[in-house]
């Protein structure tokens, strides 16, 4: 395991990166474009970029989930143990923020495959909570190897 440790963290961190940077600049740039073009060129431009965004996103947040699996494997486990250092203890909080991205990712793949409508607060809120989660994310993963 520790052999592949490096490459899954570059793949994880690209991935990591590319994922949250598309989420700040949908949130940022893109809402700011909404409504300044009429309501037909609106939804052409949001079904192009859903279209993208729906083969390319499930599968790199596939990748970050599997290589930060590899990586945890590194600190948490039956030798290591699984809350006995603060390392540990950040990296579970670290999951359990990633797992509620995930989940929420999850639904919205569920409500698209099935053709249910959206609740109002995954379209109006859930890039804000990606957001929100990752910087925690990141900063956690700072956190880790700076004590």
């Amino acid at each position: 395991m520790d052999a592949i440790y490096p490459y899954a963290h570059i793949i994880h961190l690209i991935l990591a990166i590319m994922f949250l940077g598309y989420v700040f600049t949908d949130f940022i740039m893109i809402s700011a474009l909404k409504n300044r073009f009429g309501k037909d060129t609106d939804e052409k431009i949001n079904q192009i970029l859903g279209a993208k965004s729906f083969k390319i996103f499930p599968i790199s947040l596939l990748f970050i989930v599997l290589t930060g699996g590899v990586m945890m494997s590194k600190y948490i486990n039956t030798n290591a143990g699984f809350f006995e250092t603060d390392l540990q203890k950040m990296l579970v909080i670290k999951i359990t923020l990633a797992s509620i991205i995930v989940l929420g990712v999850l639904f919205n793949i569920f409500t698209k495959i099935t053709k249910r409508k959206k609740s109002l607060f995954m379209q109006e809120h859930f890039h804000k909570v990606v957001l929100f989660l990752g910087f925690f994310i990141i900063v956690l993963a700072k956190m880790m190897f700076s004590a």
